[in-house]
């Protein structure tokens, strides 16, 4: 597109010097004007903006309309003319969208009147006897079509006043329009322009981008479909910080940045590139005819240069970092669809991995596609009922007597068999399925204490691991609440842990959801204690009465002194906030005395057991004792 714009500029210079005077509006040609109109194609003065007016009506190369078809056959009708189009001047050729008589679908730009009728100023172009045009072809529809030999159109102008195309008529011998013929001919013209205008406007509302201006997913796929590229690249554009800056300085400075940030990428638009907005932080760009290597070594780091500049909004001055996402075109998808999700695949692999940008790779898989892949398996082995519950013991470190067991989800696979939680757990939170998994769990937990507790046996606590999205879930407490009364109320039934990292995402709402909890009578556990932030000011107010200590810093407590001093320093800060202590992933014995030094109240690990099902329990608490 840039290449055909900067030649049309360069061809208008040079037929500004040798074309005659524009036709005059309003009058049939003279012999001698309509002789003048040589066969050189005649570019208006707006060319290059022209050409991206009619891109911009997207009616190009569209199929046909009822609407538009009555306009032309109404046309034909009051003139009284066998042939008729609604025709649009593209840079090498004329469209007919709607024809009447006509065979063929278009002509080459230079072999017809249309060209000529677009600079007319203000009314219609007609030639009653195109025989005095030496350099017309009659024929320029086929040898088998009806002969032109009378012309008359009207230029169809958009609101910016740039010539698209024309409303003509066309007939097979000299003549002339009448007066009343010419000034219907030109009531339809202004009426198209209207109905063109408003499709313009109606497509610039449903497929524009309202805070930036620049085109939607719709619009954008539409400019796609409508250039047929042959290559090209896809690019994402994420603006990193985003988030941040809205929560820094409001939502208006963020908005303010997403705009700066569309300004700039709009002069690539400039260029030739498509340009799009998907949603608040986030661009689509494709670069048609661009290679892979030339994008990589020439285009990107010039994009990634552009949009880390610094902007400055209501005095401030930001910086926004980036994570960028490229696809080939159409080596990595054959189709949009398939190009724009290997562009995807790319940044989510960016984002992973925290680097500014990344080609696709398909042989690297991101997690986030992955985690989707897996979810109709997952949905479909929750149907099944195939997730169960798995216990593994937390015992007293004095004593080695179980105190309490940990509720681990296991995904039983009918070809696979067991799954490690490890490759679905993840997908189950990226998907939001641990909502309704962490409900089953639950449920089955506190069937399984109650069933212990039936047959007599000391039944342990149960903690029950919640994720975030649990938290997040106004039906958590309830779900928690129904457990309970299954129980019969018995608060020493259940327990729950969270990690840290939940906790830190949104304190507030953990605060306020652990104290009912805690209401409920039933404890909190913070799990993974000391690998996230470790603060003594969120672990003093937040409602929780025990800590589990991280099994990295279990696993060298025995080999490290270092790390002695460090589990010993867990310890020491739970002990005065009078918080119990529960270390993880005990394996040896050596770990075990030194927790026993450490005073460290309980553990579990595979020194004592690993996970195991529910069956298995049962033989531990009726001997009161784990297994040798």
């Amino acid at each position: 597109m840039i290449e055909l714009l900067s030649r049309a500029e360069a061809a208008v210079r040079r037929v500004r010097a040798l074309q005659p005077a524009r036709p005059p509006a309003g009058q049939p040609l003279t012999p001698g004007q309509l002789a003048m109109l040589h066969a050189a194609t005649l570019l208006p003065a707006d060319e290059p903006q022209r050409l991206a007016e009619l891109r911009d009506v997207s009616l190009l190369d569209t199929e046909a309309d009822e609407e538009y078809d009555s306009l032309v056959q109404l046309a034909a009708a009051v003139c009284g003319t066998p042939m008729a189009a609604l025709t649009f001047v593209d840079a090498t050729r004329q469209w007919y969208r709607a024809r009447v008589g006509i065979p063929v679908a278009d002509a080459p730009r230079e072999a017809g009147f249309c060209a000529r009728a677009i600079l007319v100023e203000d009314t219609l172009l007609e030639v009653p006897d195109a025989a005095a045009a030496s350099w017309f072809d009659p024929f320029l529809h086929g040898p088998a079509s009806r002969p032109v030999r009378f012309y008359a159109g009207v230029p169809l102008r958009t609101r910016e006043g740039s010539a698209i195309g024309t409303l003509c008529v066309m007939d097979e011998v000299a003549r002339h329009l009448t007066v009343s013929q010419r000034q219907a001919l030109e009531r339809l013209g202004r009426a198209l322009c209207s109905q063109l205008g408003l499709r313009r406007q109606l497509r610039r509302a449903t497929q524009t981008d309202r805070l930036t201006g620049l085109p939607n997913w719709l619009h954008f796929e539409s400019q796609f479909e409508s250039a047929h590229p042959r290559e090209g690249v896809v690019c994402f554009v994420r603006l990193k910080a985003l988030s941040q800056i809205s929560t820094a300085h409001g939502f208006r400075v963020a908005d303010a940045l997403v705009q700066q940030a569309a300004t700039r990428l709009r002069a690539l638009a400039e260029e030739g590139a498509f340009v799009g907005r998907i949603k608040r932080g986030l661009f689509l760009l494709f670069f048609p005819d661009m290679a892979p290597a030339a994008f990589t070594s020439l285009q990107a780091p010039r994009l990634a240069a552009q949009l880390q500049a610094p902007y400055t909004v209501n005095e401030l001055t930001l910086v926004c970092p980036l994570h960028l996402g490229f696809a080939a075109y159409p080596r990595d998808g054959a189709t949009l669809d398939e190009v724009v999700n290997a562009a995807d695949n790319a940044l989510q692999l960016a984002i992973e991995r925290d680097e500014p940008a990344a080609f696709f790779d398909r042989h690297v898989d991101t997690a986030a596609s992955t985690h989707y892949r897996l979810e109709p398996q997952l949905r479909a082995a929750l149907a099944r009922d195939e997730f169960v519950n798995y216990y593994q013991p937390k015992v007293e470190v004095a004593s080695g007597r179980i105190v309490g067991v940990e509720a681990l989800i296991r995904w039983i696979h009918p070809q696979r068999g067991l799954v490690p939680p490890a490759e679905f757990v993840p997908a189950l939170e990226a998907t939001g399925l641990i909502r309704e998994v962490g409900r089953h769990v639950l449920q089955r937990a506190a069937a399984d204490w109650q069933r212990w507790h039936d047959a007599g046996l000391p039944a342990p606590r149960i903690a029950i691991n919640v994720a975030a999205a649990q938290l997040r879930d106004g039906e958590f407490i309830g779900d928690l609440q129904a457990a309970l009364a299954r129980v019969g109320g018995q608060a020493a039934a259940l327990g729950i842990e969270v990690t840290e990292s939940v906790l830190i995402r949104n304190m507030e709402r953990a605060t306020a959801v652990l104290s009912q909890v805690r209401a409920m009578g039933l404890p909190v556990a913070i799990d993974d204690f000391g690998t996230g932030y470790s603060s003594l000011a969120y672990i003093v107010t937040l409602p929780v009465d025990e800590v589990k200590i991280d099994r990295s810093f279990v696993a060298r407590i025995a080999t490290d002194a270092a790390y002695r001093g460090l589990v010993g320093t867990c310890v020491g800060l739970a002990r005065n906030l009078s918080l119990r202590v529960v270390a993880e992933g005990v394996e040896n014995e050596a770990q075990a005395r030194e927790l026993l030094a450490l005073k460290c109240d309980q553990a579990q690990g595979y020194l004592y057991s690993p996970p195991v099902p529910a069956g298995d329990i049962v033989g531990m608490l009726a001997h009161r004792a784990l297994p040798a």
